[in-house]
């Protein structure tokens, strides 16, 4: 089983809902969010830098602006899905909406490593909010 977090933010380009981590960038960046919730989200943010490997840059090189690829934690991956539980609850303060899938079949799996993978999603996968 794998677990995305996905908000609210529609990615105009991509045709899907946007990643906890774009969401939390964006709050973090906000001028209007106060203080107390962007050094929240920085320590997860930090965190993760310190805690998760980045994926391969070669797992998101796919060649077409339609054609997408998701990440997904593994969900045996317990640390890493409760500090994303924690981060939901930072971007949840901040006016933003995070839902939670999971999914038997991501995709195409182009990266995967202890935590996560990064796959290219079947028409059944969960892309969008709604």
């Amino acid at each position: 089983m794998y677990v995305r977090f996905i908000s609210s933010l529609r990615s105009s380009v991509r045709g899907v809902n946007e990643g906890i981590f774009r969401c939390a960038y964006e709050c973090r960046d906000c001028d209007l969010t106060p203080n107390y919730l962007r050094r929240e989200i920085q320590i997860e943010i930090e965190w993760f830098h310190q805690h998760l490997p980045v994926p391969e840059d070669t797992a998101f090189n796919y060649n077409s602006r339609k054609r997408i690829v998701l990440c997904w934690f593994k969900s045996d991956a317990e640390e890493v899905i409760s500090h994303a539980f924690t981060l939901r609850a930072w971007l949840i303060e901040c006016g933003h909406s995070i839902k939670v899938v999971g999914t038997r079949q991501p995709g195409v799996i182009c990266y995967s490593d202890a935590f996560q993978i990064v796959a290219r999603p079947l028409a059944a996968t969960p892309t969008s909010w709604g």
